[in-house]
């Protein structure tokens, strides 16, 4: 696995389906994974991606394969840091993975074409601190992170990777007293990675969508899964390291911050020049990803701030890896 270090000496792991010989003007997709399945998701776009005109690099965070650990202070500061730490903390991921981006313009990719940023999942959570730093970052890299990211797409994001109040009522297998704890981990790599039926979701009505009506017709994307690739896209342990933590109520408040300084402030907004902001989900997928979107739908609205929203049919969690062709012709629309 190729990787990038930092000049504050982290480095970061990540997979590259590699330039495009026959043009120097192609458009580079760059992916932020979410919790506990890494870049391997990302995998099956490699073999498509330039019969599709596209590069695809997917990094790996840092606790992941080929990415640097966090020292024992860092991950005290997770676990029982104040709440000042916690948000330099989250500040700090955005930041690394700004200058990680910056690194890739400017050593790795061509000076035309540009690029898509995407957050799948969890990654939201990563994405937002690194859309609000951006006028804290060197003037050169700015420049270059303004003239060179087209699109910044949120990509099957859970209402947790915004700090976004979810519904009284509704439930996540950690949330479920049903699951007893040994069967937690299958269940939630089941739920997650399900196809659902939910009810009319024209109407945004939170009650029309489902915890555990999965579709009987077709299998959960873990499921179907042979070992060797169920292994080659999973970690378990940055989950008990800080994943858990980072996306539970210790970091509500700073991540809220990040999301409104992200999303709804207009200075920020411009220094991103040109670039789109886009929602993208499945009807199929876990409640938590539509309720998200809708969610910040109504907050576009009240903000007037521009963000396009894309519903695909029919598609669950894992549409990179379910059908990788098509979810590049849909992200391709979002460049």
């Amino acid at each position: 696995m190729p990787s990038l270090t930092l000049q504050n000496g982290v480095v970061f792991g990540y997979t590259d389906s590699g330039a495009l010989t026959e043009s120097t003007s192609y458009k580079t997709l760059v992916f932020i994974h979410g919790h506990t399945f890494h870049n391997g998701v990302f995998q099956r776009l490699n073999p498509v991606a330039k019969s599709n005109g596209l590069r695809v690099i997917a990094v790996n965070r840092r606790e992941y394969p080929g990415s640097s650990s966090f020292s024992d202070e860092e991950l005290a500061k997770f676990a029982t840091g104040t709440d000042a730490e916690r948000a330099t903390l989250l500040e700090q991921q955005g930041r690394d993975l700004a200058m990680f981006l910056d690194g890739l313009i400017t050593d790795h990719l061509p000076q035309t074409g540009g690029v898509a940023l995407v957050g799948w999942g969890m990654g939201n959570l990563f994405l937002m601190p690194l859309v609000a730093c951006i006028s804290t970052l060197p003037e050169a890299t700015r420049k270059r992170l303004s003239s060179f990211v087209r699109s910044i797409i949120m990509m099957h994001a859970p209402s947790f990777a915004f700090a976004l109040p979810t519904p009284s009522g509704k439930l996540i297998p950690p949330t479920d007293p049903k699951i007893p704890p040994e069967a937690l981990g299958p269940a939630l790599a089941k739920w997650v990675s399900g196809y659902f039926i939910h009810g009319d979701l024209s109407s945004h009505n939170v009650d029309n969508l489902t915890y555990h009506n999965y579709d009987p017709a077709k299998p959960s994307t873990v499921e179907t899964l042979k070992p060797e690739e169920f292994l080659g896209m999973m970690d378990l342990a940055p989950g008990g390291k800080y994943d858990n933590i980072i996306g539970g109520p210790p970091f509500t408040a700073p991540l809220s911050k990040q999301t409104k300084k992200a999303l709804f402030t207009k200075t920020v907004r411009d220094s991103w020049g040109s670039a789109h902001f886009w929602v993208v989900y499945g009807d199929a997928e876990p409640w938590n990803a539509i309720q998200a979107a809708w969610s910040l739908e109504d907050l576009a609205k009240e903000s007037a701030c521009e963000i396009n929203f894309k519903v695909i049919k029919g598609i669950n969690h894992f549409f990179v890896w379910e059908n990788p062709e098509k979810a590049l012709t849909e992200l391709k629309e979002c460049i």
